[in-house]
């Protein structure tokens, strides 16, 4: 189902985006976690003025996830003294033009190419673009040459997840 995000919002309870694991999202797109979190409520209540702004979104990862972990004391907000994590965006590619709200592009628009530079935890991840703590080409190779295209591929374990999320859900088997 789809959760009532402004419901709750309006009854207090502490709500946050994010990617929870190749599990349930593969493509590890806090953005597009971001973007679908923020328009999929749109269904339960047609009045716009209702709506989660991309600023409110970005709380919610941010803020509401330091909170959901118990840890807002630590990190969720650009504090002195927090634990902070930083990208910074190439807003000039074309994908966040023209110019008009930088962060309704990047949460509502789909901004493809756009990481600049990140910092996790104060060392440097990404410079210009490219990952610098992983050779990705090999990555790349790896990857590609242990793995295969099989659109039905069943694992012992999906098979049981899904037995059992039928049952809990009170489909037929």
């Amino acid at each position: 189902g789809i959760a009532p995000i402004l419901k709750y919002r309006q009854a207090g309870v502490n709500v946050s985006f994010g990617c929870d694991g190749s599990a349930s999202n593969d493509s590890q797109d806090l953005l597009e976690a971001i973007k679908i979190g923020s328009i999929l409520h749109n269904v339960t209540d047609f009045d716009y003025r209702h709506w989660i702004t991309p600023r409110e979104s970005v709380e919610m990862a941010a803020r509401g996830g330091a909170t959901g972990l118990g840890m807002a004391d630590q990190f969720g907000s650009l504090t002195v003294g927090m634990q902070a994590d930083l990208v910074l965006y190439d807003l000039t590619q074309l994908s966040l033009l023209p110019r008009t709200d930088p962060i309704g592009l990047l949460i509502l628009g789909r901004p493809t190419q756009v990481v600049d530079s990140v910092w996790v935890k104060g060392k440097q991840v990404v410079s210009a673009g490219t990952v610098t703590t992983v050779n990705v080409d090999q990555l790349r190779q790896d990857l590609f040459a242990h793995s295969h295209w099989d659109p039905f591929r069943q694992s012992k374990q999906a098979k049981q997840l899904e037995d059992r999320y039928r049952r809990v859900m009170g489909l037929p088997e």
